[in-house]
């Protein structure tokens, strides 16, 4: 399983903070009319692991890289994939509660919306060992 290679903080680091404060705010993203070949494309990227579709700002599902069934074919519709029920958390949550929710789950990707519940914010990223998020870099 291939890791971040951005920087990290410490999970330990991290459990004193809030979302916002660690999320990635930039993560990758595709339109809800994205294709299955071009999340394809986008899974080339060894460290997406989720790929979030967005309507504007607004989240429209998300697709963990093995839950899209090999035998699907280029030209179908990623958003018939797509779990527009994807765990998530807001910016203004403490990382206690963030952390929590991705150990219950065993999860480790947390879609960060706003308040609204619809807008993007970002994404919270922990690594493959638990150990860390990945941020971005500048």
């Amino acid at each position: 399983m291939t890791d971040c290679s951005n920087e990290k903080i410490p999970r330990d680091g991290a459990s004193a903070a809030y979302v916002r404060d660690v999320m990635v705010t930039r993560p990758k993203t595709l339109p809800a009319s994205a294709t299955v070949g071009e999340l394809r494309e986008l899974f080339k990227n060894p460290h997406v692991e989720t790929a979030l579709l967005i309507d504007g700002p607004r989240f429209a599902g998300a697709i963990d890289k093995h839950a899209l069934p090999d035998e699907v074919p280029a030209a179908a519709h990623a958003s018939t994939y797509a779990q527009a029920e994807h765990a998530t958390t807001t910016p203004d949550a403490p990382m206690s509660e963030a952390l929590a929710q991705l150990d219950e789950t065993g999860g480790r990707r947390l879609v960060v919306l706003a308040d609204d519940g619809v807008t993007l914010r970002g994404l919270l990223c922990l690594d493959s060992k638990r150990t860390g998020f990945c941020v971005e870099t500048s």
